[in-house]
């Protein structure tokens, strides 16, 4: 089974266990370079992190993939280092912790290993920054030097964004619901960085989540 159609089926289960609302992001085919055309008013800023499963998928260049998830029910850590032709790495989590290794030759084991560096939350993040697309939560600090690639500063802050756009953000994840970080954005319209802080109102409760995402050109 391709790798894209698994990723299409992790979706669906999230969408399944109640996270409100998700949207696309394993599969990427933005062109957006992340640039705000408008201003701070974050009307032009697309944030992609969904691409970073593509980059592991099928890597053009070699580089060290992280994914760190924090809440009170749950975290994980996956580490690798990808190359055109190989995987290694590790995953850790509550369960336990176990080797991810893959060569290019073999296609199963690839998809195997893609998917296993992959997450439910991770795609939960990734419907997250789609809903913040183009609000003013967004602003722009310029171009920065981070993690090998010349990347576009972005901070979040849902405590800034204008009056609409926090009500349009309250009606997609509940009132109450809160967001802060930052992304860099590469060249190629991926993140090269997400660092995000974010809260979530769930069944009368306030579940706080942590994500952190990075690819280290080698």
């Amino acid at each position: 089974m391709p790798y894209r159609r698994r990723c299409k089926g992790v979706m669906i289960g999230v969408l399944s266990a109640g996270l409100a609302l998700i949207f696309p992001g394993c599969s990427s085919s933005s062109k957006s370079n992340g640039t705000d055309s408008a201003g701070d008013g974050g009307s032009a800023i697309h944030l992609d992190a969904g691409c970073m499963i593509d980059r592991v998928d099928k890597p053009s260049e070699s580089f060290h993939y992280s994914y760190k998830y924090a809440s009170a029910a749950t975290w994980a850590n996956y580490e690798a280092d990808i190359t055109p032709t190989s995987i290694d790495g590790t995953t850790k989590d509550s369960m336990g912790s176990r080797p991810v290794h893959a060569v290019r030759s073999n296609s199963d084991g690839w998809d195997s290993a893609v998917l296993a560096l992959s997450s439910l939350t991770f795609t939960a993040l990734t419907g997250r920054l789609a809903g913040l697309d183009g609000t003013s939560a967004i602003a722009s600090h310029g171009v920065e030097q981070v993690n090998g690639y010349s990347a576009t500063k972005y901070a979040i802050d849902t405590a800034h964004a204008n009056a609409s756009d926090q009500q349009t953000l309250e009606t997609l994840f509940g009132k109450g619901s809160f967001d802060e970080g930052t992304v860099w954005m590469g060249p190629d319209g991926c993140a090269v960085k997400v660092m995000l802080d974010e809260v979530w109102p769930i069944d009368n409760r306030i579940e706080k989540r942590h994500y952190e995402i990075a690819r280290i050109k080698k």
